[in-house]
């Protein structure tokens, strides 16, 4: 009996739980040399993820999107500007007395313009930071604070 109240607890101290999650993320689309108008849509794409759910929506922004096809698109490819660009997202999340304090970086410091695309980094850039605004719940200064900071590009001539 002590044996099975052995085994138990340890299992218990060794399990790991997740718990998968199906969420909509907004994500700046362009469908590359198609013959629609040249403009960036904001688009809400369904997210797998088994990760934490605040971080993992955000980060999600800047993953690639691959649309499904019928077959009549030969070559599908990425279609998220704030991959293809090569933005990244991070997430930190604290508290203070009481108070989230949640702080959403969007790194342009690596990010390049691909060859044909007619938007700058700059108009990218804005693009994300919409996204990360929508996806943002508006909560009370009592309940939450939210600080976005952008990081430029390296290189002043990408801007």
């Amino acid at each position: 009996m002590k044996t099975l109240l052995l085994f138990i607890a340890f299992l218990c101290v060794t399990a790991n739980a997740t718990q998968l999650a199906l969420f909509p993320v907004k994500m700046p689309l362009y469908l590359h040399g198609g013959d629609g108008d040249t403009e960036i849509t904001i688009a809400d794409i369904l997210f797998a993820s088994a990760n934490s759910i605040p971080d993992s929506k955000y980060a999600a922004i800047v993953r690639p999107f691959i649309p499904l096809t019928d077959g009549s698109w030969k070559n599908p490819a990425d279609i998220n500007l704030a991959s293809l660009y090569g933005f990244k997202i991070i997430y930190n999340e604290g508290s203070t007395t009481g108070v989230a304090l949640v702080t959403i970086t969007i790194d342009a410091t690596n990010a390049k313009v691909p060859e044909g695309y007619p938007f700058s980094i700059a108009q990218v850039t804005d693009a994300v930071l919409t996204c990360v605004k929508l996806m943002t719940p508006i909560r009370p200064g009592s309940e939450q604070k939210v600080t976005i900071n952008l990081l430029p590009p390296a290189d002043p001539a990408n801007k």
